[in-house]
């Protein structure tokens, strides 16, 4: 007969859920199974799947919302099972699905000119170590010449946050494999030369070029084409060094060039603006004027030259030599560049006005009909204006562009969405945000911009939900990426609107294409949203659940920290959930070490949850990782201890003196604490008291008052009277608000409290005084209790 159990049935017996009844009237759940199965939030677990209702004419209600699948680079995902199998040594992918995966990621890298960041470097370093020796047959290579070059085109745009060392790595590594294989050209020494020059190791770069390039160094060529290949190659040489703020290789690589290479526009762009930066006046000055081969001042001058000049000027007051290099340019027919940079020192630097340069214009255009100021002008005096923090004058010149009927485009608009968010001016920001959207986008250079007017939004005292959720919809009929700042601010925006699923599908949408950096910035957020007490512990429960969930790179310490939260909200279940997700990680390197387990008993101990002890010892006992040490039999004792069980306390004192490392002070302390709670207790107390008495063991005041506290315990209201009153004579010690607290509270019933207080005001009217400011509390029973605090410490 067919079994009449379903699979979800199955699922759930085989995911260790158990058999899970669905009553009618339970609320579906809003997340998928995947993402909750087996978690806990607000006192229930969650249930996984929901109930299908019908409306009654039998039509299904409207389909549940359906979590956005996470959104890779193509061919990541393939790369990152790679690895984690290969890190648990289970069975690999097959090879020619991870080539279809190089050859697909390398594709869409290209082909989106976006540049590998730290994070899948990793995973393409180990596997292109994998895949290299893999051969079809002899000769033949799984990776292919094609895709080694594909790769390494790849490998020249450098990601944003400069972690480059891996790019570094890879190229060499290609190259190397290409001269393994005998299919080496010189060309991909160019290319090596091009990586290695943008990741910091220009010395390499040098020594490669001298090697193979050295045909390229003299002045005998006379092919066009050998000749210009030279000049690129030593330019990438030189403008490595000056990255680097090498000024001695730079200057040597001046010198092995030679009279081959005569000072010209890129030497001169490369060595004015390094010097320029480094505010060296007289450098900025020679480099600026050096003479061409002919000996005559280089006719042109490139405008990032001239920018370079202009902001060096400003800033060491070489108003005038700088002066006299604009009218230089003026004089020798400048291009439309050179016009723009002119018209933004006489704005920057002279101090014109916007009437003033409005005439400059006109003169600019008497000169020569052909240039004639346009958009890009004007959003160069825009950038000026912003670059002073001075909105309105951007603003002016904006008004200054439509009177000559120069309108703007993109850029103007994202300028002007910048300056405007900047001022505080928001809805001044959507209007250009507006206008921005029938402009022609190219290469997404809007999203800057409109990621800083997002974050803006978010931040803003005034309910912008709305307006966000309509820019986020637009973006992602784009299939535009958020940066990671935005992506933390819109995630709390979420939090803040308990829109959980909406978070899920942002951060799969985004996550997965960020640095480790980014994504730990990302995690960082939600990590402060966890620890903010003003956060009610539902949503800060759902912020773990979050980084739990989507953020597995999160490493013990923090886990931790996450469990010891939730502990110290007062919620022992939800700590120990946390617990027991770090337990069943998959990485052994991300499961509970020794101080984990320390921590959650003393957590444990202090909350008083037997529950929750039971469930974590058996934990312990199952882990084979673990070796425990008197640290550990400590807290295990002082959690037993605090929930009641006295006499488990004391099996792990057993356990602790029969180890080879012995109890410590703590133990001694925590053990007399254990037989405060246990029937007949003062009798082990007093036999582990008269033991250190014979073995000399020096009595400290923590040791001595956990002790009073013992006899006290279990009624013994003279034998401890006896022990404090002893103290100064036999050790020294004299009682303080803190053993007088312990024997008080410890002591049962009322009328011998009020015994112990009597005596002890009469005795030590001092240290009583101190202990009464502390205040007390009612105890169940009707007595009351000194607000004292114990160390929960192991």
């Amino acid at each position: 007969m067919r079994s009449q159990l379903t699979r979800s049935v199955f699922r759930g017996l085989l995911s260790t859920e158990g058999l899970v009844l669905r009553c009618h009237a339970s609320i579906p759940t809003r997340r998928a199974s995947r993402w909750r199965r087996g978690s806990y939030a607000g006192g229930e677990m969650s249930v996984a799947g929901g109930i299908q209702q019908r409306s009654l004419f039998g039509f299904s209600r409207k389909e549940e919302r359906k979590p956005k699948d996470p959104e890779f680079v193509p061919g990541l995902e393939t790369f990152i099972e790679f690895s984690n199998m290969q890190r648990i040594g289970a069975r690999l992918p097959l090879v020619p699905d991870i080539v279809r995966a190089w050859q697909r990621f390398f594709d869409y890298k290209n082909q989106k000119k976006e540049p590998l960041n730290r994070l899948q470097a990793v995973q393409i370093l180990r596997t292109f170590n994998y895949l290299k020796e893999v051969q079809t047959e002899e000769g033949v290579y799984d990776l292919s010449i094609v895709a080694l070059k594909n790769a390494r085109r790849a490998l020249l745009l450098m990601p944003k946050d400069n972690e480059v060392d891996l790019h570094s790595e890879l190229a060499r590594g290609i190259y190397d494999e290409l001269v393994r294989r005998g299919r080496w050209q010189l060309a991909d020494v160019g290319y090596l030369v091009g990586v290695l020059t943008r990741t910091g190791d220009t010395t390499a770069a040098l020594k490669l070029v001298q090697e193979h390039y050295a045909e390229l160094t003299t002045v005998e060529t006379d092919a066009p084409t050998s000749s210009s290949k030279a000049k690129f190659i030593w330019k990438l040489i030189l403008a490595g060094f000056a990255k680097e703020n090498n000024e001695t290789e730079l200057l040597k690589t001046l010198e092995i060039m030679g009279d081959g290479f005569p000072h010209n526009l890129d030497t001169q762009k490369i060595m004015t603006c390094f010097y320029a930066e480094r505010d060296d006046v007289e450098a900025t000055k020679m480099w600026f004027g050096k003479p061409g081969a002919d000996g005559q001042p280089l006719r042109k001058t490139s405008p990032r030259t001239l920018t370079a000049i202009m902001e060096f000027s400003i800033r060491n007051n070489e108003l005038d030599w700088c002066k006299q290099c604009f009218r230089d340019v003026v004089e020798r027919d400048p291009t439309k560049e050179q016009w723009d940079i002119v018209l933004q020192w006489a704005a920057g630097a002279v101090g014109k006005g916007v009437e003033d340069v409005e005439q400059m214009m006109e003169v600019m255009s008497k000169r020569n009909p052909d240039l004639q100021p346009d958009i890009t002008t004007i959003n160069g005096l825009v950038s000026l204006a912003i670059s002073q923090k001075d909105p309105y004058l951007a603003e002016r010149y904006i008004a200054l562009g439509l009177k000559s009927n120069i309108q703007p485009n993109a850029r103007t608009f994202i300028l002007q969405m910048n300056y405007r968010v900047d001022a505080g001016d928001l809805r001044g920001a959507q209007s250009a945000y507006e206008s921005l959207q029938g402009e022609e986008i190219l290469d997404d250079e809007d999203l800057p911009a409109i990621n800083h007017y997002i974050r803006a939004l978010c931040a803003s005292k005034t309910n912008y939900y709305d307006s966000i959720t309509s820019i986020l919809q637009d973006l992602e009929a784009r299939k535009a990426r958020l940066e990671a700042d935005t992506v933390s601010a819109v995630a709390m925006l979420y939090m803040s609107h308990s829109q959980i699923d909406d978070i899920y599908d942002l951060l799969q949408t985004n996550s997965y294409h960020y640095t480790l950096l980014e994504r730990a910035s990302i995690r960082d957020t939600f990590y402060a949203y966890v620890f903010d007490r003003a956060v009610p512990t539902p949503k800060a429960w759902e912020a773990y659940q979050i980084l739990r969930t989507l953020f597995d790179e999160t490493d013990v310490a923090m886990r931790t920290k996450l469990m010891e939260e939730f502990f110290a909200r007062g919620r022992s279940d939800m700590g120990t959930h946390v617990f027991g997700h770090m337990r069943s990680h998959n990485l052994p390197s991300h499961r509970p070490t020794l101080s984990t387990y320390v921590s959650i008993f003393l957590n444990i101990a202090r909350l008083s949850d037997l529950e929750s002890l039971g469930m974590v010892h058996n934990m312990l006992k199952l882990d084979p990782n673990i070796e425990p040490n008197t640290l550990l039999y400590n807290a295990l004792m002082l959690a037993y201890a605090s929930t009641g069980d006295g006499d488990h306390a004391l099996e792990f004192w057993d356990d602790i003196t029969n180890s080879e490392e012995g109890p410590s002070y703590r133990s001694l302390e925590i053990v007399m604490r254990a037989c405060e709670m246990t029937p007949f207790g003062d009798l082990r107390a007093r036999e582990i008291w008269d033991r250190m008495r014979r073995m000399e063991i020096e009595i400290t005041q923590g040791v001595w008052g956990a002790y009073v506290g013992a006899l006290a315990g279990r009624g013994k209201l003279e034998d401890a009277k006896a022990v404090v009153e002893g103290g100064e004579v036999d050790f020294g010690l004299k009682p303080d608000a803190l053993t007088l607290g312990i024997f008080y509270n410890a002591i049962p019933g009322r009328n011998r409290k009020e015994e112990v207080a009597e005596w002890a005001k009469a005795m030590y009217p001092e240290p009583w005084a101190e202990l009464e400011k502390v205040g007390q509390r009612e105890h169940v029973e009707g007595w009351s209790l000194f607000n004292i605090e114990r160390e929960w410490k192991a």
